[in-house]
């Protein structure tokens, strides 16, 4: 396209903004502008927005592993949660580290996991998670690859 027939840059928006509200004040007298508001999208927090926007760009290990940490609170309780905190979610398996090994006693029961696993399950949807591993803090083990 030449260069010559292209208009300075923003000065073609402003001239369809101007058009745009022309047509709709001709349409619906001075009121315009507010049918014009009836038919655009409703706004929406950024945080909303930004969440859909990186779970459909992050792969679905990341976005799921996001959502857990954010909500681990929910998940293991609030006294679990001062003590543990997840590390990462790997082939279905979630590694959380504990802060002192006297707790994994406690954590590791079958009815806590379970619960556990159901309250993940429902963040992020059945058999995305299935197993989690219990590490004491300072004992970070490498986590396998998928």
């Amino acid at each position: 396209m030449p260069d010559e027939k292209r208009p300075p840059e923003g000065t073609a928006t402003g001239r369809t903004r101007k058009r745009l509200g022309a047509m709709m004040d001709e349409w619906y007298g001075d009121n315009g502008g507010a049918e014009l508001m009836k038919h655009l999208p409703s706004a929406q927090p950024v945080g909303d927005v930004l969440g859909r926007v990186l779970r459909k760009s992050l792969p679905r290990g990341m976005a799921d592993f996001r959502t857990v940490s954010e909500r681990w609170s929910e998940i293991a309780g609030e006294v679990a949660a001062r003590h543990t905190r997840p590390l990462s979610l790997t082939a279905k398996t979630l590694y959380v580290e504990i802060e002192h090994p006297a707790y994994l006693t406690s954590v590791r029961t079958r009815s806590v996991q379970e619960a556990i696993l159901a309250r993940i399950a429902d963040l992020i949807g059945a058999g995305q998670c299935t197993t989690l591993v219990f590490t004491p803090a300072g004992r970070r083990r490498r986590n396998p690859e998928p």
